[in-house]
C-alpha cells in the first residue's frame, strides 16, 4: 500500500498542496507600526517611535521624548480559488500583539543618543485554499483544504546617535522566534466509478514549524535644512534555524474493504541562510506634509540550506529556479493639521515564490501590493493614538488552480511619552 500513498500525494501535489512547496518564513511581509504602515510602509527616511527599530534603527535618534509603545493587529484573509473551474472560498482571520517597545533618549550635551528595546511581528504566515471538484485529469472527486497559521517576530535591542549635527547612525539586534501551523485535509471519492473497486481515499497531514535566529541590522540616516531626507540600512545574511513536527494518516477505502494507516510521526531540524539584505528610502519634509519612498532588496535566488533535513525532503529543490528576483517597493505621505495626521500610501510585495522544477510553476496574474489609510493623533501631549489599514491582494494560477487572494490589516498603536531629562539635547 505503500506505492498507493505515493500515487496519491503526487495527485494531492498536482491539485492542491500535501506539504509547502516553499520555505513560508522567506517571503510574507505583514509590516510593524501604526504610523509607518498608514503611510504605506514607507519609513527607512523618516523614524522617530519604536517600530524605527526593524525600518532603520537610525531613525531612534529624532526620538526627542521617551516611549512606551503597544500596538495590536487584527488581520483578515480571503481566497477565493477555482479548481477545475469549480469555485470555493476560505477564510482566516487573527488578532496578535504587534509590538511591545520602550525607547529611551540618554541625556547628552549635544546630539543625539537613543536606546530601544522590545518586541515586534512584521510576517504573517496565515493563509489558506479550499477545494471542491472533479479533476478531470486523474477521474476523481476532490474535497478539501490546506492551511497555515502563525508569524514571524523578534525581541529586539536596538540604539542610535547623531555622528554628526545632520547625520545619525543606529543599530538593532535581533532574536527572531516564530512558528507556524499547517494542516490539510483532502478526500479523493470515485464518485463516477472510473477506478475499479475504489471507493475514496482520505489524507490528512499536519506540521508544526519553529523559527529561530540570530540577526543584525544597521542603518544611516541623513536630513538636510531644506527637508530632504535619506535613510539606508544592510542587514546581516542570516541563518534561521527550523524545528519541524510532522505527522500523516491515511484511510483507504475499497468495495472489498478499508485499510487505516496509523499516524505516523517525523521530526526534523534544519538551516535556512537568509540573502544579505538592503534598503534605500528617501523623503521630503515641508511644513505638515512629509512624502516618502523606499526600496527593499533582498535577492532569495542566493539563499541555501545550511542545514538540509535529515528525514525530510527540502521544500524547495532550487532556489534559483523556484523565486525570482523583485524589489520590494513603500510610497507614502503624512500630512498634520493641528493634532491630527492623515495618512496614505502604496506597496508593491512581488510574489517571490514561482515554482517550477519538481513543482509546478506559479503563473502571476496579478501582482501582490497593497493600499494603506491611516490617522494618528495626540492627547495633552503625553498619549499618542494611531490606526492604519492596508487593503491588499494578489491573483496567481498554479496548475488547474486559480488562487485570487485578497488580505485586510488593521494596526492600532497607543504611544506614551515621558521626559527622561530635561538637560538632554538633540
Amino acid at each position: 500500500m505503500r506505492c498507493l500513498r505515493v500515487i496519491i500525494l503526487f495527485v494531492l501535489v498536482w491539485g492542491g498542496k500535501t506539504v509547502d512547496a516553499q520555505e513560508i518564513a522567506l517571503d510574507n511581509f505583514a509590516g510593524i507600526g501604526s504610523r509607518a504602515m498608514g503611510m504605506g510602509g514607507a519609513f527607512v527616511s523618516v523614524g522617530g517611535d519604536y517600530s524605527s527599530t526593524f525600518w532603520n534603527p537610525a531613525g531612534l535618534a529624532r526620538a526627542n521624548r521617551g516611549t512606551v509603545y503597544w500596538e495590536a493587529t487584527h488581520g483578515r484573509f480571503e481566497n477565493e480559488s477555482r479548481f477545475f473551474g469549480s469555485p470555493a472560498t476560505y477564510r482566516l482571520s487573527s488578532t496578535r500583539i504587534g509590538a511591545i517597545g520602550v525607547v529611551i533618549p540618554y541625556p547628552v550635551h549635544q546630539g543625539s543618543l537613543v536606546f530601544a528595546g522590545g518586541f515586534g511581528r512584521n510576517k504573517d504566515f496565515d493563509n489558506g485554499l479550499e477545494i471542491s471538484g472533479y479533476d478531470t485529469v486523474v477521474d476523481y472527486d476532490k474535497k478539501g483544504f490546506s492551511e497555515d497559521r502563525g508569524a514571524l517576530g523578534a525581541w529586539t535591542l536596538g540604539g542610535a546617535m547623531d555622528m554628526a549635527p545632520n547625520l545619525s547612525v543606529g543599530l538593532s539586534l535581533y532574536r527572531w522566534r516564530g512558528f507556524n501551523q499547517f494542516d490539510q485535509e483532502l478526500t479523493l471519492a470515485d464518485v463516477q466509478n472510473v477506478h475499479p473497486d475504489t471507493v475514496r481515499f482520505y489524507q490528512r497531514y499536519a506540521s508544526q514549524d519553529r523559527y529561530t535566529a540570530w540577526s543584525i541590522q544597521g542603518g544611516l540616516l541623513y536630513w538636510h535644512t531644506s527637508g530632504f531626507r535619506m535613510g539606508l540600512t544592510v542587514a546581516a545574511t542570516t541563518p534561521l534555524r527550523v524545528s519541524s513536527n510532522l505527522e500523516d494518516e491515511f484511510e483507504d477505502e475499497f468495495i472489498t474493504g478499508t485499510d487505516v494507516y496509523p499516524t505516523e510521526r517525523y521530526s526534523d531540524r534544519y538551516k535556512i541562510q537568509h540573502p544579505l539584505t538592503f534598503a534605500l528610502g528617501m523623503g521630503y519634509v515641508h511644513g505638515p506634509w512629509t512624502v516618502a519612498g523606499d526600496v527593499h532588496y533582498g535577492d532569495l535566488q542566493a539563499v541555501t540550506y545550511d542545514q538540509l533535513p535529515q528525514v525530510l525532503a527540502p521544500n524547495v529543490d532550487d532556489f534559483r529556479r523556484q523565486y525570482r528576483d523583485a524589489l520590494r517597493v513603500h510610497l507614502g505621505g503624512e500630512y498634520l493639521f493641528r493634532n491630527v495626521a492623515f495618512r496614505a500610501g502604496y506597496y508593491r510585495n512581488p510574489v517571490r515564490y514561482v515554482g517550477g522544477g519538481t513543482v509546478p510553476s506559479v503563473l502571476i496574474e496579478n501582482d501582490r501590493d497593497a493600499w494603506t489609510l491611516g490617522l494618528g493623533g495626540t492627547l495633552e501631549n503625553t498619549v499618542g493614538l494611531d490606526v492604519a489599514a492596508v487593503f491588499g491582494g494578489y491573483r496567481v494560477v498554479e496548475g488547474n488552480r486559480e488562487d485570487r487572494v485578497k488580505t485586510v490589516r488593521v494596526f492600532a498603536s497607543a504611544t506614551f511619552w515621558f521626559d527622561v531629562n530635561d538637560g538632554g539635547g538633540m
